[in-house]
């Protein structure tokens, strides 16, 4: 795959006014593309009140093999708005998101071929409401509920984030499995998450969601097209995962090695067709995962590896297993300390009983995020895809 990503990312930074005033950063300086405006940006955050726009630019081709030859373009905007509403309103612990993305553009599989998408922005055409809940602190105990997304609480990564295949972020052994792929970027559920912090590094966390995102077990998106059909029940059951991690990174001192373990269980209870006939209820699988720094250098920099285990019943998933593992490397070339380079490998197999003729669909990717800027990167990035959609009749994508 050909793979040019840009990224412009606006964010909002609480920086306190310097006295005598500095001269204002120019745009290859600052945090954020458009600055501080005039200081705006700045008095809304020390009020509590954080504005996010991003936008991603993103054009595949393919080169060699799949279905045929060709490149497509597709783009993602994202804008979020964070309330700490006990600073706004004095309510203790309380803080509220809203966030909206604009998905535009074509699938690169139109060329690939492949089940995993080859894009983590790959998606519909529209723009829809994204995240919309209220969040409540207490102690240790943090509870959020409303319009959310499993996968950002359940499977981040320290070393896989900078790769752009799909199935590096939400495991496959869980999105292929349950009703259209579960609340997960890029369309959220109604739910509960709750985690528990039982030190600075070891937690607990659960969440319970709705069953169907998209409201329709045929997987029609314009039902919910702009994220607003909200309805619960109908036969389409509920999506619950539960976790319990360690991450040493939250405790390392900046001269270790840490690690970051966790082990998770998620269940759908709706109705399922089996592989080999008829209906049951409930599909379930479990998930490992594990990040460590493997070679630390000055600052963030250094080499860091990640793993991951999934494992779906045979008997009623299209995946049955998923496992993906590679390396990450920050600041690998001298004087570019803030680029990042990452190899990862994954496999997904397929269960036997679906079918004689699928197998398994194998990628490799390496991408290479170079920083332009704090707040803008140029991503080259190639995969090669074997077996796309586990049919051994279509060559292997590059």
């Amino acid at each position: 795959m050909r793979n040019f990503v840009t990224a412009i990312s606006v964010t909002v930074a609480a920086v306190a006014f310097a006295q005598p005033v500095a001269p204002a950063p120019s745009i290859w300086e600052r945090d954020t593309l458009t600055g501080d405006w005039g200081g705006l940006r700045t008095e809304w955050a020390e009020k509590g009140v954080d504005l996010t726009l991003e936008y991603t630019a993103e054009s595949f081709g393919v080169v060699s093999g799949g279905t045929s030859r060709g490149a497509v373009y597709n783009g993602l905007g994202y804008g979020a708005l964070d309330a700490d509403l006990e600073k706004i309103i004095g309510w203790r612990g309380f803080s509220f998101r809203i966030s909206t993305m604009w998905t535009h553009g074509a699938s690169p599989g139109k060329h690939a071929g492949n089940e995993l998408a080859i894009s983590n922005i790959d998606a519909f055409d529209g723009l829809r409401l994204h995240e919309l809940y209220l969040e409540k602190e207490y102690g240790d105990l943090h509870v959020k509920l409303g319009s959310l997304l499993a996968d950002g609480d359940f499977v981040p990564s320290m070393y896989r984030e900078t790769l752009i295949n799909d199935a590096f972020g939400q495991t496959a052994s869980w999105s292929a499995n349950t009703l259209n792929g579960g609340p997960a970027f890029t369309a959220a559920g109604l739910g509960i998450h709750l985690r528990y912090d039982l030190s600075e590094a070891a937690y607990v966390q659960a969440g319970v969601y709705d069953g169907d995102i998209f409201d329709d077990s045929g997987g029609d998106p314009t039902i919910n097209q702009h994220g607003t059909h909200f309805e619960l029940g109908n036969g389409q059951g509920w999506t619950s995962l539960y976790q319990i991690g360690y991450n040493g990174f939250n405790v390392s001192d900046g001269t270790d090695l840490p690690a970051w373990y966790r082990l998770g269980v998620w269940h759908h209870s709706g109705t399922f067709d089996k592989n080999a006939g008829g209906t049951v209820d409930g599909n379930s699988g479990i998930f490992f995962s594990l990040d460590k720094l493997l070679y630390r250098e000055d600052g963030d920099q250094g080499l860091g590896g990640f793993f991951r285990y999934g494992v779906a019943k045979r008997d009623r998933s299209r995946i049955h297993t998923m496992v993906d593992a590679g390396l990450s490397y920050t600041g690998l070339i001298p004087g570019r300390d803030e680029d990042i380079t990452t190899l990862g490998f994954l496999h997904a197999k397929h269960s036997g009983d679906i079918t004689t003729t699928k197998s398994h669909e194998s990628l490799l990717e390496l991408t290479h995020q170079i920083q332009v800027s704090p707040s803008i990167y140029i991503q080259p990035d190639i995969q090669w895809i074997n077996r796309p959609s586990g049919d051994n009749s279509v060559n292997d994508a590059l």
